[in-house]
């Protein structure tokens, strides 16, 4: 009996050492993988403009903050409604009320504390604008008159995910390019591809800079007037992982 358990278990063994013998050659036949970080842009002109601007009124007291600020805001929606003939349209807005405090010194004048010193209500607009070659003059009329703050203008493209898009394709082009230009050199060839995984795809954010930059025009009576310059164009960027099988150069022919 104990015999014939030593005879089965040297078969086992004998048929499992041939069978890793098998594998051992079907796995050093593997071709090799390559990896490859594609980088790509694609470049387009802004066509949108998105702006947020402020209207606030200060005040000693809550009473005092509410109709003036109140009324301040009815002139604003006017001034905005006068706007739409420019390509201006509001998107939407809000309204806070926020405590002033400031510091003071405590008698003696070794130690601060801080004190209520009035409220300020604020109503916030973010608006947009697909007429670029208005903008100066939108943003200009926005700043007379001492009642809009302007906090920013940020410049963007109406179609951002096409432009995406199409620096994924260059991210694409630009991974097969490093690929072949690895393995022509030392004769070898790309076959399939292995695994594509997404990288980065970024929309630029691109603000207008000192606002509002205001100049005198011309004539001495004619109203100042608001430069602002957009980017000449808007760089989007993407990147992708490429893995692709390689082998000899002709390797796919000749095993045909």
């Amino acid at each position: 009996m104990h015999v014939r358990r030593l005879l089965l278990a040297l078969a086992a063994s004998a048929w499992m050492s041939s069978a890793f013998a098998q594998a051992a050659p079907q796995e050093a036949r593997r071709d090799p993988l390559m990896s490859v970080l594609g980088k790509g842009r694609h470049e387009i002109k802004p066509d949108l403009a998105r702006l947020a601007v402020t209207v606030a009124t200060e005040g000693k007291t809550l009473e005092s903050v509410g109709n003036p600020h109140q009324e301040r805001a009815t002139r604003a929606f006017k001034i905005l409604e006068d706007l739409k003939a420019l390509g201006l349209e509001v998107e939407k807005s809000s309204f806070r009320i926020d405590q002033r405090h400031v510091q003071r010194p405590i008698a003696g004048g070794q130690r601060y504390e801080t004190v209520l010193d009035g409220y300020t209500a604020t109503t916030t607009f973010s608006l947009k604008s697909s007429a670029m070659d208005k903008l100066n003059e939108t943003v200009t009329k926005l700043a007379d008159g001492n009642l809009f703050q302007i906090q920013s203008v940020r410049f963007q493209a109406t179609q951002e995910r096409a432009a995406l898009n199409q620096a994924r394709r260059a991210a694409m082009l630009d991974a097969k390019e490093q690929a072949l230009a690895y393995a022509e050199p030392v004769e070898l060839e790309l076959k399939e591809i292995v695994s594509i995984t997404d990288g980065d795809a970024e929309a630029p954010t691109v603000y207008a800079d000192d606002l509002p930059v205001r100049r005198a025009a011309p004539a001495p009576a004619a109203p100042s007037t608001v430069q602002i310059v957009p980017p000449a164009t808007l760089e989007f960027t993407a990147s992708v992982n490429v893995t692709w099988r390689i082998g000899p150069a002709g390797s796919a022919a000749q095993s045909r």
